[in-house]
């Protein structure tokens, strides 16, 4: 389960990144990652945060109001949103809390089976976020069909 939570706390910051344009995020790169916690929300949500590398050499921004839709093959598995991400200049950490719920249709069982035989090429997200630079201009980004495969393997 830690996994499926860091790998969707993952997607939701890669997916904030890849859904703006290069310029508002220039200079931003992944580093690595940990998981600080994973705790459940009901049977079919959890919450939880994982610690961020990031190299940031571009300005320093916000990326606020992430939110996710998670597709196994096309159909919708998973929605998930996650605490503002401020962006500093230079190397740091930082901690991105999230909260994933199962979609309607989608079983506890059916979800259990996808974490013990997950296969990140099956699926892809949108993503929705706004990139707020240092002068407070906020520009909001839309994402979708970005493929899991390419940054979980």
């Amino acid at each position: 389960m830690q996994k499926i939570i860091a790998v969707i706390a993952l997607l939701l910051l890669l997916g904030a990144t890849a859904a703006a344009p290069r310029q508002p995020l220039a200079g931003l790169s992944l580093t690595g990652y940990s998981i600080d916690s994973v705790r459940p929300l009901s049977l079919r949500g959890l919450s939880g945060a994982v610690t961020v590398g990031v190299s940031n050499t571009g300005e320093q921004r916000t990326i606020r109001n992430v939110s996710a839709v998670l597709y196994k093959s096309g159909r919708t598995v998973a929605h998930g949103r996650c605490s503002d991400i401020a962006l500093k200049q230079g190397a740091s950490s930082v901690r991105v809390a999230g909260q994933v719920s199962l979609a309607e249709g989608v079983s506890l069982l059916e979800a259990m089976r996808s974490v013990i035989s997950f296969k990140p090429a099956e699926y892809t997200a949108d993503v929705v976020c706004s990139v707020v630079d240092a002068d407070g201009r906020a520009e909001t980004f839309v994402r979708r069909g970005i493929p899991v495969g390419n940054y979980i393997k």
